[in-house]
């Protein structure tokens, strides 16, 4: 207040010219406080390097692991907040942040891989891990680091994902699904098998490097125990799938069909049949997102090399972090447990099988082709589409460009 009758005076006394050069003055002696300020700050974080971490986290109560505008409920939102709190990255524009595997809402991971650019704290090892994993949710935790290469990128440099998807026998016949999963090995056009999305991908071409089912803890499953120990539908099973990538949803559509199999609503050649069948996508509801998850990351160089005492350490501390939660899962199980004792009395009726009247996915009116879904993009994704087909075809003109100044250079 003092300050804006002092101006306002001078102005009124003709002292114009004074008042500038005070504001002048003023204005660079805040300048020079500030550059001094951004000094101090560069000298202390211009060391940086860049870290692979080995992610795990229980997705069921999140809304996927890529940020979102309007939902701040995600696995990065949290991961990023916690680097921010402990002063490890200042944004994540610039810590050249990329990830392995990009999982959907409620799906979990136990060996995602993310990698970005931290500032140096310390040589003590899993130091990035043990300060991270404290600020986390417990149901978010790093499980191992490796210092990596500049350039290594963490998508790219990617050479198989595993997934598994758990599931209970209920009424499945496991003898079909396993015959039949053996038809997804190789080289397919996964088209049929996923959520179409031209502007993402141009090439459903994947590779399914290995698939297997199995029987889950045999001799520890529920139906183990006093009250299921005669259901043999809570037998738990697992399929393993592992691949070099994935299209959206692949998985989970790859074992909506596996589930139809089972049932004896489908026969096996249908998956043949969906690898060639071109004119739309048969629509047909995915599997469950909540019981897949992100097993294994593999990369052309071995990233995990514990030290076996730090190593051993560092895995305690995070036992320590989830123990109270493991706690308090396994009292939650036994309320439910005790909800169902109370049925003993009652005998467990025996499973009826409804043979479902639905039309195989091979004959079924046909849904949207990729050709369809490109001609109705439309506004801002329709220009987001065509500025990919550019990139790619510049990308394209670029390596045809490159092979023949080498076949020049070899003719010479």
């Amino acid at each position: 207040m003092f300050l804006h009758r002092l101006k306002k005076r001078l102005i009124e006394v003709g002292e114009q010219k004074f008042l500038e050069k005070l504001e002048a003055e003023y204005k660079e002696k805040q300048l020079s406080k500030r550059k001094l300020k951004d000094k101090k700050i560069k000298s202390l974080d211009q060391k940086f390097t860049r870290v692979a971490f080995k992610l795990a986290y229980v997705g069921i109560n999140y809304h996927g692991l890529e940020q979102q505008i309007n939902q701040q409920n995600t696995i990065e939102n949290h991961l990023f907040k916690a680097l921010q709190r402990v002063r490890m990255i200042d944004n994540r524009d610039d810590c050249n942040y990329t990830r392995a595997g990009r999982t959907d809402k409620g799906v979990s991971a136990i060996g995602n891989v993310v990698a970005l650019n931290v500032r140096k704290i310390g040589k003590s090892d899993k130091l990035y891990a043990q300060i991270l994993n404290r600020v986390l949710p417990e149901d978010i935790q790093i499980l191992d680091e490796c210092i990596v290469d500049e350039k290594f990128n963490a998508r790219y440099d990617c050479t198989k994902r595993v997934y598994k998807y758990y599931f209970y026998k209920m009424d499945y016949n496991i003898e079909l699904m396993t015959e039949a999963m053996l038809l997804f090995l190789g080289e397919h056009d996964f088209r049929n098998f996923c959520k179409l999305d031209v502007i993402a991908n141009q090439n459903f071409v994947r590779t399914i490097m290995n698939i297997a089912i199995e029987e889950v803890f045999p001799e520890n499953a529920p139906r183990c125990s006093t009250l299921f120990k005669d259901d043999d539908r809570l037998r738990l099973y697992c399929v393993t799938i592992e691949g070099n990538a994935f299209l959206w949803h692949q998985i989970r559509y790859m074992m909506a069909v596996l589930f139809l199999i089972g049932k004896g609503i489908e026969k096996s050649s249908v998956i043949t049949d969906l690898f060639t069948k071109f004119d739309g996508k048969p629509n047909y509801q995915m599997a469950p997102d909540y019981p897949l998850v992100l097993y294994n990351c593999e990369f052309k160089q071995q990233l995990w090399n514990p030290n076996p005492e730090s190593h051993t350490e560092f895995t305690q501390g995070v036992y320590e972090n989830l123990r109270e939660t493991l706690s308090k899962k396994y009292i939650e199980y036994l309320h439910f447990y005790q909800m169902g004792s109370s049925l003993l009395k009652v005998p467990v009726p025996e499973a009826k099988v409804k043979v479902e009247e639905k039309k195989s996915l091979v004959i079924q009116k046909s849904g949207v082709t990729v050709e369809g879904a490109i001609q109705n993009l439309k506004g801002k994704r329709k220009e987001k589409y065509d500025i990919k087909i550019q990139k790619v075809k510049e990308y394209q003109e670029r390596c045809l460009q490159n092979n023949k100044n080498e076949e020049e250079v070899e003719n010479q």
